[in-house]
C-alpha cells in the first residue's frame, strides 16, 4: 500500500479560521498524490478541530481517497524525543507500506524526526517537500522535491545519539568510556520507544542502575518518578505490599491506604533490580502487571497505571527458565530488549586506566580533598593487573579508601595487600581464564608474539586481536 504522511500545519493550511486550498497539504493533493491513503497527524490527544476540519474537507474534495487523523499525544512540537517516542511505534505498524514523508509542514524538530526515521527504521520510505510557485519557472504548479540521503561511514543516527550523550550522558556519577559506548548508543534509541520493556544482564558492580537511570533520562518520562526497588531484598509478602500497595485493614498493621511503588511511579519508570530471585508468586504477580497494564492493592480493587518498567538481574535467567526456576512468559515480557553490561575485566586495561583516572578526579571532588592523588608507576600496575570481581563499585570502593588514608601520591605498598595476591574466588568465565594465560605466556617468551602464538597454537593475528580485546599491551 502507498501511504502519504504529513502533519497538519496549524497555520499554513487555515486561512481565518477555515481550510486553505493554498495550503501545504491541499495542495500536495490538488498537484502530488499518487497513494492509497493519506494520514494527518496532530499533537492533540484527540478532538483537534482544525486537524478534523482539514481531514474532513479534503474528503469532500477528494472523496475516492482515504484520508485519516491520527493523534499522537505530543505535550512540546519542539521536543525531538518526545516526538520521535511517538512517531516510531506509529511508522513500525507500516513495515509493510510505501510510504511517503512529505516533510514540509511541521516544526524544525519533526523535520528532524523524519530524516532520523528515515535513516535508522529500514522502512521504505521517501522524503519530499514542497516549493512555492513563486520560486519556480511556473506561475501556478508548486515544486515537489525528492529529498536523497546518503548513507555516510557513520550513519547519521549515531552522530545524533552521540550528541545526546555528550549532553545528557557523562554526570558525576559514571563515565561513558569506549567499551561500553555502543550499549548507551543503544541505550539511547530504546529511551525514545517508549513503553518497551527493557532487560539489563551484567555482573553486580556493572553499573546496570546507571544504564537504566540513563534510559530514564533521556525519554519522554524523564520528568516524571524514577523509582528503584531491589526485589532481593523482600520476602513474598514486603515485595508485594511494597510495589502494589495495601488498603487499610488488610493485614495486621495496615492502619491506613498505602499506594505501592508502582503507583508512586505512575507516569515514569520503575527499576525492577535483581528480578532474577523473586518467587513463583511474585513472578505471576508481575506478569500480571505487564499484561494488563494494572496493579492490584493489597485488600483493595485493581487500578490502572502507566508505568515504563526496567528490570536487571545478573543471573542466567535463560537457564532458570530451563531449570523451571523463572516463567518463560515473564522472561519475553521483560526481554522485549536487552542490553548486556560487560564486566570491568572484559572492558579491557585502556577503559581500566580510563575508570581509575575518572574516580581520582571524581572522589576528589566529592570527599573534598585539595589535591588529586597521584599513584606511582607500580601502584597503577597493581590497579590495572587485579580482577576485579566486585567490578566498577570495588573499584569505586578501592579509589575512596586511598583518598582516606593519603595526602597526595600513592605508592604500591599502601594498596590493600588483596589487590596483589592471587584472588582466592576468581571469576569463573573463559575470558578471564583466556586473558591470564596469554599474559604469562608472553611473559615466558619476553613479549615475542610470534612464539607466543606458536606456543598457544594461534595464527599470529588471532594473538593480536585477542591481545587488542583484553587490553593487553607488549612487554
Amino acid at each position: 500500500m502507498k501511504t502519504l504522511i504529513s502533519w497538519v500545519a496549524q497555520n499554513n493550511d487555515f486561512e481565518n479560521g477555515n481550510v486553505s486550498d493554498a495550503g501545504p497539504n491541499c495542495t500536495f493533493h490538488k498537484y502530488f498524490f499518487k497513494g492509497d491513503r493519506h494520514f494527518i497527524l496532530s499533537t492533540k490527544k484527540n478532538d483537534d478541530t482544525r486537524t478534523e476540519k482539514l481531514v474532513n474537507h479534503l474528503r469532500r474534495t477528494y472523496t475516492d481517497r482515504i484520508i485519516e487523523a491520527v493523534y499522537l499525544d505530543i505535550n512540546d512540537p519542539i521536543d525531538h524525543q518526545e516526538i520521535q517516542s511517538k512517531v516510531t511505534p506509529f511508522l513500525a505498524g507500516l513495515k509493510d507500506d510505501q510510504i511517503a514523508l512529505f516533510i514540509s509542514p511541521g516544526t524544525a524538530a519533526m523535520q528532524v524526526v523524519w530524516y532520523l526515521s528515515h535513516m535508522s527504521m529500514n522502512l521504505k520510505t521517501t522524503l519530499y517537500q514542497t516549493r512555492e510557485a513563486k520560486h519556480t519557472t511556473s506561475k501556478e504548479k508548486p515544486e515537489l522535491i525528492k529529498i536523497n540521503l546518503s548513507n555516510s561511514s557513520l550513519p547519521v543516527t549515531a552522530v545524533y545519539h552521540q550528541e545526546e550523550i555528550k549532553r545528557v550522558g557523562p554526570n558525576d556519577d559514571y563515565k561513558i568510556t569506549p567499551a561500553i559506548e555502543q550499549i548507551y548508543l543503544n541505550a539511547e534509541k530504546v529511551a525514545q520507544t517508549d513503553e518497551v520493556t527493557v532487560l539489563i544482564l551484567g555482573e553486580s558492580g556493572t553499573g546496570k542502575e546507571n544504564l537504566a537511570k540513563f534510559i530514564h533520562n533521556n525519554s519522554i518520562r524523564k520528568d516524571k518518578p524514577y523509582i528503584t526497588v531491589n526485589c532481593s531484598a523482600f520476602n513474598d509478602q514486603l515485595l508485594e505490599s511494597r510495589l502494589f500497595g495495601y488498603k487499610k485493614g488488610a493485614f495486621t498493621g495496615a492502619d491506613k491506604d498505602t499506594p505501592g511503588l508502582f503507583e508512586l511511579a505512575h507516569e515514569g519508570t520503575i527499576f525492577l533490580d535483581e528480578i532474577g530471585d523473586v518467587s513463583p508468586y511474585m513472578q505471576q504477580a508481575l506478569l500480571r502487571v505487564l499484561q494488563e497494564k494494572e496493579i492490584m492493592p493489597l485488600g483493595g480493587k485493581a487500578k490502572k497505571i502507566d508505568v515504563r518498567v526496567i528490570a536487571a538481574t545478573n543471573q542466567n535467567l535463560v537457564k532458570r527458565c530451563e531449570d523451571k526456576l523463572f516463567r518463560w512468559d515473564l522472561y519475553y515480557r521483560l526481554s522485549v530488549v536487552e542490553l548486556d553490561v560487560p564486566t570491568l575485566l572484559q572492558r579491557g586495561k585502556t577503559d581500566l586506566k580510563t575508570m581509575v583516572e575518572y574516580f581520582l578526579s571524581q572522589k576528589k571532588r566529592q570527599l573534598k580533598k585539595n589535591k588529586k592523588l597521584q599513584l606511582d608507576k607500580a601502584a597503577m600496575e597493581i590497579l590495572l593487573n587485579y580482577s576485579y570481581p566486585g567490578n566498577i563499585r570495588e573499584l569505586e570502593n578501592i579509589i575512596s579508601r586511598l583518598y582516606v588514608f593519603n595526602e597526595e601520591s600513592v605508592a604500591a605498598d599502601v594498596l590493600p595487600k588483596r589487590l596483589s595476591q592471587e584472588p582466592v574466588n576468581k571469576p569463573m568465565h573463559w575470558e578471564f581464564i583466556e586473558k591470564e594465560h596469554i599474559e604469562r605466556v608472553l611473559k615466558h617468551f619476553n613479549g615475542n608474539k610470534r612464539q607466543t602464538a606458536l606456543a598457544i597454537g594461534w595464527a599470529i593475528n588471532t594473538l593480536v586481536t585477542k591481545m587488542e580485546k583484553y587490553g593487553i599491551r607488549e612487554a
